[in-house]
C-alpha cells in the first residue's frame, strides 16, 4: 500500500501546486442546457461551436497559459442514464492545445429532468408550490419548473433562442438535503472519473470543480434574484430532514415546539418558516434584527439551509477526492455581494474551511462598482479563504470586444481592468482565471500581447516569496451575521458594498478577514479596525480587538455592528432614528448629503450622546441627530457611524483622525504588497504599476 499512498499524495500535491502556481483561462467551451435537455432529434442541446472556442484556448496557451478550464458534461442523461459523447469531445479538444497542458473541468451534477419525475418527493419546492407528491410529479419537466434557479426567458447563450421561457415556478430542481440526490450525483461523479481514467486524457486533470445549484455555485435555487414569495424550499424531503435536523439540535420535541413556538409540531406537519416572517422590508429593529422568541427558527432554518448546502458540497468533494486523488473545489460563499447569502446556503464558512475534503474554493469577481475608474472587489472573504485553502477568483472581465454589457469602451479601459484585476489578485496571493464568457473578449493581438506580458510578471512575482501585506487598514466582516437579521438588498448594497468600496478608493491598502479570524490575527500592525456587520450574539470581538489591537488604533463600529443582541462594546450606544421621506447627513465641514429614505429601507438609527460629556460627533443627520461620534477612553478612540453611508471624502476624514497617510493625495484603489504596488485612479483609466526591487528600487511597468 505504500508505493499507493505515496503515488496519491504525489498526485494531489502536483493538482495543488499547479492550482496554487498557475494562472487559467476559462471559456465556454463544453457549455450544455442544464440540466441536460434535448433536441427534436433527440440530441444534448449544447452552446458555442467547439472549434470558436478552442481557437481562443489556443491562443491563450501560445501566451503561456498552460492551465485550461471549461465546463465538462457529467454524462449524466437521465434517471440512470449515462452518455459520455459529448464529455469525450471536450476532452479530445482540450488535449489537442498540446503537451505541457493541465485542465481544470468544472462539471455539474444537478439532477437530469426525468430524475424529478421520478423522485417528486426529492425536489425543492417553492412556497406557493404543492406539498404533496403527485402535485409535484405533475409539474415536474413543466414550463412550472424552474430549472434554472432564476427567472428568465430561457438558458441564455448567444446566438441561442430558448423554446422555453422559465418564469413563475412552482418547484425547482433537487433540494440540497435531499439523501437520493446525493446518493445519485456521487454516482454520476465516479461513473464520470471512471471514464475519464479509462481514456488518454485523464492525466491532464488536475483537480475536479463540482458544481450544482443555481449557476453550478453551489446556491439554493432562487437564492440570487426571485422574488420573495418563492424563496424557500417547501419539499417533502426538506420539510422532514428540516425537523430531524431541528431534533438533533435542541435533543427533544418539547424543547423544539417550545423554542420554535409550534406546540403542535410534528414531523408530518412540520413547515418552514414562511418568507413573510423570513424577508421583507423594515425599519422594525426587532423584526428586522430577529431578536423576538418568534424569529429563532428563522435563525434556525437559515443555519439549517446553509449546513446542507455545505454538507452537499463536502460530500461531492470527497467523492472526486477518494475516487481520484486530485484536488476538488468549488463556487462558495458570496456574502459580500450576495443579500440572500444565507438563504442560498453561502455562510457555512467554518464547515467548509475545515474540511479535509475541499481543497480549493473560488468565486466571480465582485460584480459591484468593477468598471473602468472603480475599485472593483470579491464576492468572498478572500483573505480568510487562503488562510486555509486555494482560492481562485474568476475574472468576469468584460473588455472592449464583448457583446455583453457593462463593458470597457476601448483598449485604453481594457487594459486599465486587466492590469486592476491582476493587481488585486496578486496582492494577496490569490490565484485566477481569466475567463471570456461570451466568445471573443481576448481576441484581439493587443489584449493577446498584455495577457502574455502579465502571465511573465505573474510567474515572476510568484517566485518570490509570500508577500508581506502592508495594509494600514483591517476591515472585519461575518458570514455568520446573515442569520440573525433579515435580507435587505438596501443595507446589503450600502454596508457590504457601497462602503468597502468607497474606503478602497481612499488611497490606502487594506485587508478584510471574518471576524472568526480574528484570534489568529496580527492586529498590532493596523492603523485602524473596521467592524462592517457583526450582529451575531456571543461574539467576543470587542474583546480580542481590545486587548490585540495597539492602544493608538482607532476601532470603528458601523451601523449596528456589536450592539444587537448584547451590551453595546463602544461605548456610543444607538438609539432608534426614523427618517423623513428625505434626510441627509453632513459630516464635519463637508457638504451635506442628501438621500431618499425610500431607498435605504432598513432601521436607521443615531448616536444617544445625552449621558457622556467625552463623546465628540462627527457627524449630524439634517434634524441634528448625532449619526457618527467618537470617544476616547482608557486611552482608545473608538468610532461609532451610526448609518452606512460614508462616502470616500468622509472616510478620508476618518482616515485624517486615524493618523493614517494615503498613497497619493487624489482618490484611487491601491494594491499591492513587498513585491509591487498598482495604483487605480478614481474616475478615470489611467493606472501605475511598479514591480518593487531589493534595495528599496522598484521598475515602472505600466
Amino acid at each position: 500500500m505504500k508505493p499507493m499512498d505515496d503515488d496519491i499524495h504525489s498526485r494531489q500535491r502536483t493538482g495543488w501546486k499547479v492550482l496554487a502556481s498557475n494562472s487559467a483561462f476559462f471559456s465556454k467551451l463544453g457549455f450544455t442546457y442544464d440540466p441536460p435537455r434535448f433536441d427534436a432529434n433527440g440530441e444534448l442541446i449544447r452552446f458555442y461551436d467547439t472549434e470558436r472556442m478552442l481557437r481562443y484556448h489556443r491562443e491563450m496557451f501560445a501566451r503561456g497559459v498552460k492551465l485550461h478550464s471549461s465546463l465538462l458534461f457529467s454524462g449524466w442523461i437521465g434517471d440512470g442514464k449515462f452518455d459520455y459523447a459529448e464529455t469525450d469531445r471536450v476532452l479530445s479538444a482540450i488535449a489537442s492545445l498540446g503537451p505541457g497542458v493541465r485542465y481544470l473541468p468544472r462539471v455539474k451534477f444537478n439532477a437530469p429532468l426525468d430524475w424529478g419525475k421520478n423522485h417528486p418527493e426529492e425536489l425543492c419546492v417553492y412556497f406557493d408550490g404543492p406539498r404533496d407528491r403527485e402535485g409535484i410529479r405533475n409539474l415536474a419537466g413543466g414550463l412550472r419548473q424552474d430549472i434554472l434557479g432564476y427567472d428568465g426567458d430561457g438558458y441564455y447563450a448567444i446566438n441561442y433562442r430558448d423554446d422555453r421561457p422559465n418564469r413563475n415556478g412552482l418547484i425547482a430542481n433537487q433540494s440540497f438535503s435531499s439523501e437520493v440526490w446525493r446518493r445519485d450525483a456521487v454516482d454520476a461523479l465516479i461513473r464520470l472519473i471512471r471514464h475519464v481514467q479509462a481514456t488518454p486524457w485523464h492525466d491532464m486533470i488536475i483537480g475536479w470543480h463540482i458544481a450544482y445549484g443555481n449557476c453550478g455555485e453551489t446556491a439554493l435555487w432562487g437564492g440570487f434574484n426571485q422574488p420573495v414569495m418563492r424563496t424557500g424550499d417547501f419539499g417533502i424531503s426538506h420539510r422532514k430532514a428540516f425537523f430531524d435536523w431541528g431534533m438533533k439540535c435542541y435533543g427533544s420535541l418539547k424543547k423544539m415546539r417550545e423554542t420554535w413556538l409550534l406546540p403542535e409540531l410534528t414531523r408530518e406537519n412540520i413547515e418552514p418558516p414562511p418568507p413573510s416572517l423570513r424577508q421583507g422590508g423594515t425599519r422594525n429593529a426587532e423584526e428586522f434584527f430577529r431578536t423576538s422568541p418568534a424569529a429563532q427558527i428563522c435563525i434556525d432554518y437559515d443555519r439549517f439551509l446553509c449546513e446542507k448546502d455545505a454538507e452537499s458540497f463536502e460530500i461531492l468533494c470527497r467523492a472526486a477526492k477518494t475516487a481520484d486523488d486530485r484536488p476538488a473545489g468549488g463556487f462558495y460563499g458570496y456574502y459580500l455581494t450576495l443579500p440572500r447569502a444565507a438563504y442560498a446556503g453561502h455562510c457555512a464558512y467554518d464547515r467548509v474551511l475545515n474540511s479535509p475534503w475541499i481543497d480549493f474554493l473560488c468565486a466571480p469577481a465582485g460584480y459591484y462598482r468593477r468598471g473602468v475608474g472603480e475599485p472593483g472587489g470579491e464576492q468572498v472573504c478572500a483573505q480568510s479563504i487562503t488562510r486555509r485553502k486555494l482560492f481562485l477568483d474568476e475574472l468576469d472581465l468584460r473588455t472592449h470586444l464583448a457583446q455583453e454589457k457593462p463593458r470597457a469602451a476601448n483598449w485604453p479601459e481594457t487594459r486599465y481592468l486587466l492590469w486592476r484585476e491582476f493587481a488585486r489578485c496578486l496582492m494577496y496571493d490569490n490565484n485566477f482565471w481569466w475567463m471570456d464568457l461570451g466568445g471573443g473578449w481576448f481576441d484581439s493581438p493587443e489584449i493577446a500581447a498584455e495577457i502574455g506580458k502579465l502571465e511573465k510578471l505573474a510567474r515572476r512575482l510568484r517566485k518570490r516569496s509570500v508577500p508581506h501585506f502592508p495594509a494600514q487598514v483591517l476591515i472585519l466582516s461575518s458570514d455568520e451575521a446573515f442569520l440573525y437579521h433579515r435580507p435587505s438588498f438596501d443595507l446589503h448594497r450600502d454596508l457590504m458594498q457601497e462602503t468597502p468600496a468607497e474606503l478602497q478608493l481612499c488611497a490606502v491598502t487594506i485587508d478584510h478577514y471574518r471576524t472568526s479570524d480574528l484570534n489568529s490575527l496580527p492586529l498590532d500592525r493596523y492603523r485602524l479596525v473596521i467592524i462592517l456587520n457583526s450582529f451575531e450574539p456571543d461574539s467576543d470581538a470587542a474583546a480580542i480587538l481590545t486587548k490585540g489591537v495597539a492602544a493608538e488604533t482607532p476601532i470603528l463600529w458601523m451601523y449596528a455592528s456589536g450592539r444587537v443582541h448584547g451590551d453595546d462594546p463602544s461605548g456610543l450606544p444607538l438609539k432608534a432614528f426614523m427618517p423623513p421621506p428625505e434626510f441627509g447627513i453632513k459630516f464635519g465641514n463637508l457638504p451635506e448629503r442628501r438621500f431618499l429614505s425610500e431607498e435605504h429601507e432598513y432601521p436607521m438609527f443615531g448616536i444617544d450622546v445625552s449621558d457622556s460629556e467625552d463623546i465628540t460627533v462627527l457627524a449630524r443627520y439634517s434634524d441634528g441627530t448625532p449619526a457618527a461620534a467618537e470617544c476616547r477612553r482608557n486611552g482608545r478612540l473608538t468610532l461609532r457611524v451610526a448609518v452606512p453611508l460614508l462616502s470616500k471624502f468622509e472616510f478620508r476624514e476618518i482616515l485624517r483622525r486615524a493618523g493614517i497617510q494615503p498613497y497619493r493625495e487624489g482618490f484611487a484603489a491601491c494594491y499591492g504588497n513587498d513585491r509591487f504596488h498598482g495604483i487605480f485612479e478614481d474616475g478615470g483609466s489611467s493606472f501605475e504599476f511598479y514591480e518593487k526591487l531589493p534595495g528599496n528600487q522598484s521598475r515602472h511597468l505600466a
